[in-house]
C-alpha cells in the first residue's frame, strides 16, 4: 500500500506531539526528517522512525528562534530528501498562568519568538521550496488558546496569531497546490504537561473534568489528526484549525451555562 505521506519535515519532532507525529508518519512509510534543539533525543526519534517503518529518517539540529538556523534547515532538507511533501511546525514552549498586567516582557518576547515567529519562519523557508515544486501540505500546531482567552498572556496571543497565519497562508499558497491547516490540541499528556503536573502547576483532575470525554488527549490522538490533514484524504481541506481536545471547547461553556440554568428533570 502506498504511503499517505511520502516525505515530511517535523520541526519540534524530538518529543511530545511532534515526536508522535513523526513516528506516525514513519509507520505509514514516509521518509521523515526530525528537527529540533536536542540532538540526543532527535537521533533517538530518527532511529525509532526507521524501526517503525520509515525508509529514511534524519535528524537536523535547528533553533527556530534563529532565522539563519531555520534557513539552514531548509537547505539541508532539500539536500537530504528533496522538497518535502509535508511540513509540520510543532516547536513551541509552554507558559504558566499569570495576569496580563504581570506579564514579563522578556518572557513575552521569548514566547513570541519561538511559538509564533518560529512557525512563521518554518512556513516561509519550506513554503518557498513547496511553491517551487507546486505541491505540499503545511500543518501548524495551535492550541485551545487559539480559540479561548486563556490566562496565558504571552502564549495565548501567539496561538491566536498561528491560526491567523494558517488562514492567510492557505489563501496565498492554495493556487500553488499547497494546503495549509492546523491542529489545536487540548490538554495533551506530553512530557511538557507531565512536568507541569509534577511541579504542581496543573491540576490533572480539574483538567479531565473540564472535557466532554473526561480524559486527556494523547500525543497519538493528535498524530492521527495530523496524518489525515496532511494526506490526500484531506485534499479539499485547507485553512482550517482542527481542535483535538477531548471536547474541552464545548464542555467548558456548556458546563458553565448549566450551573446557572440547571436542567429540571421530569
Amino acid at each position: 500500500m502506498m504511503a499517505e505521506v511520502e516525505s515530511a519535515v517535523v520541526i519540534g519532532g524530538t518529543s511530545g506531539i511532534g515526536k508522535a507525529i513523526a513516528l506516525r508518519m514513519a509507520v505509514d512509510g514516509a521518509r521523515v526528517l526530525i528537527a529540533g534543539r536536542d540532538a540526543t533525543r532527535g537521533l533517538e526519534v530518527a532511529e525509532a522512525s526507521r524501526r517503525a517503518g520509515a525508509p529514511e529518517a534524519h535528524f537536523i539540529a535547528v533553533d527556530v528562534g534563529d532565522p539563519a538556523s531555520v534557513q539552514a534547515l531548509a537547505d539541508a532538507t532539500d539536500d537530504a530528501i528533496g522538497t518535502p511533501q509535508v511540513l509540520v511546525n510543532c516547536a513551541g514552549i509552554l507558559q504558566s498562568g499569570k495576569r496580563v498586567l504581570d506579564q514579563d516582557l522578556d518572557e513575552d518576547e521569548r514566547l513570541w519568538r519561538i511559538n509564533y515567529r518560529g512557525t512563521l519562519l518554518g512556513c516561509q523557508v519550506v513554503g518557498r521550496l513547496m511553491k517551487r515544486a507546486g505541491r505540499g501540505a503545511i500543518l501548524n500546531v495551535g492550541s485551545l488558546a487559539s480559540f479561548a482567552p486563556l490566562s496565558l498572556p504571552a502564549y495565548t496571543p501567539g496561538k491566536h496569531a498561528v491560526t491567523a497565519l494558517t488562514g492567510m497562508l492557505a489563501a496565498e499558497l492554495g493556487p500553488h497546490g499547497i494546503r495549509v491547516n492546523a491542529v489545536a490540541p487540548g490538554y495533551t499528556l506530553s512530557d511538557g504537561l507531565k512536568a507541569k503536573i509534577a511541579a504542581g502547576e496543573r491540576d490533572p483532575d480539574a483538567i479531565t473534568d473540564s472535557t466532554a470525554l473526561k480524559k486527556f488527549v494523547l500525543p497519538g490522538d493528535v498524530a492521527e489528526a495530523a496524518l489525515f490533514l496532511c494526506s490526500d484524504r484531506a485534499a479539499s481541506i485547507t485553512g482550517v484549525t482542527l481542535p483535538v481536545d477531548a471536547g474541552w471547547l464545548i464542555q467548558a461553556p456548556y458546563a458553565h451555562y448549566l450551573r446557572g440554568n440547571p436542567i429540571k428533570e421530569g
